[in-house]
């Protein structure tokens, strides 16, 4: 998609697949859906088919031609493990990773299942150190769940994007992963996000060892992270954590 992001945790995206599905509340307002849809039906844009999920092989060797070593967003809109993804393409991704590995490839996906099964099967994407894999958790019902079957893949680094997060998650089982990132929703219709739900996730990563990134308020406040006035709301958090990463 583009050799450069906007996105705070990443420096570039790479989109091999396009358009997605929904299938959990993280997935009602896609900030990807909503860009997609904008150019449907546009001659010769690369989405004239909106959001509609299509391979696009053209792009698998973007990354080998990225001499730069950069931080990879994989799927930004999309995800890879999404059922209608054939297992053959999916490799294929990986083999792009394994060999451009002066990069290095964060995937995110809200099919843990399909991630963890992929992993299982093949050992050598979990051992890629350079590939970091996660999982979507914006609630307790299907973010949590998405956590233990993250735990049981073979992976080097384990992430968790906790964006939107729309509830109080309580207690979280952080063992085996590397880093967080929280944010809150933006755009149209942004849901709620309390300053009590993000210090819960941060004290409990800070107990546990692991990395914190604080990415955004969301809604009308999509900015405010990024005063640095030590006067946020949670400046602990604003200031002190948000660059953290593996």
């Amino acid at each position: 998609m583009s050799e450069h992001s906007d996105i705070e945790w990443t420096d570039a995206t790479w989109n091999p697949v396009r358009g997605c599905t929904k299938i959990s509340p993280g997935c009602t307002h896609c900030y990807a859906e909503t860009f997609a849809e904008r150019f449907r039906g546009v001659k010769h844009h690369p989405y004239e088919q909106g959001f509609d999920l299509r391979l696009v092989p053209g792009k698998l060797a973007e990354p080998l031609r990225w001499k730069t070593p950069k931080r990879i967003f994989v799927n930004s809109m999309s995800d890879l493990f999404h059922k209608d993804v054939p297992d053959e393409y999916v490799l294929n991704v990986f083999r792009v990773m394994q060999i451009a590995s002066w990069h290095t490839y964060q995937v995110l996906t809200k099919r843990s299942e399909r991630l963890r099964d992929f992993l299982l099967a093949t050992p050598e994407a979990g051992e890629q150190k350079h590939i970091w894999w996660g999982v979507s958790v914006e609630n307790q019902k299907h973010g949590l769940p998405r956590i233990d079957h993250l735990r049981g893949a073979p992976a080097q680094v384990r992430f968790l994007s906790v964006e939107p997060l729309l509830e109080e998650l309580g207690e979280i089982n952080l063992e085996g992963m590397h880093w967080v990132i929280v944010g809150g929703e933006s755009g149209h219709g942004a849901r709620l996000m309390k300053p009590e739900w993000v210090q819960s996730v941060r004290d409990q990563c800070e107990r546990a060892g692991v990395a914190f990134f604080f990415k955004q308020w969301g809604g009308t406040r999509k900015s405010h992270h990024r005063s640095h006035s030590g006067r946020s709301d949670l400046r602990c958090i604003t200031r002190a954590y948000r660059i953290a990463c593996p």
